[in-house]
């Protein structure tokens, strides 16, 4: 495991060190989840975005599409998939 430090301001900002943005590949409003174990240790991982073509492909389709409703189900398939990933033993 490597250390690296960062720092927070009054605000409760923290910025993330250019190593770690470089490794993990973050861009400018990428969305990181915080998850604290009961050993108050502080875990935080990046939510992996997939692009609409991605998840769906091209598809053909006789109805209007709810890209609202396809959107929060996205998002409860990727926390319903984080969770049992930091839950796993």
């Amino acid at each position: 495991m490597e250390l690296i430090s960062g720092k927070m301001t009054s605000k409760g900002q923290v910025t993330i060190p250019a190593e770690i943005r470089k490794r993990l590949n973050l861009k400018e409003g990428d969305q990181l989840v915080f998850m604290i174990d009961e050993n108050n240790k502080l875990n935080v991982q990046p939510i992996k975005k997939k692009s609409f073509r991605e998840v769906v492909g091209r598809v053909k389709v006789d109805q209007p599409i709810d890209f609202e409703l396809i959107r929060k189900m996205s998002q409860e398939s990727a926390s319903k998939e984080w969770n049992e990933e930091m839950t796993k033993d």
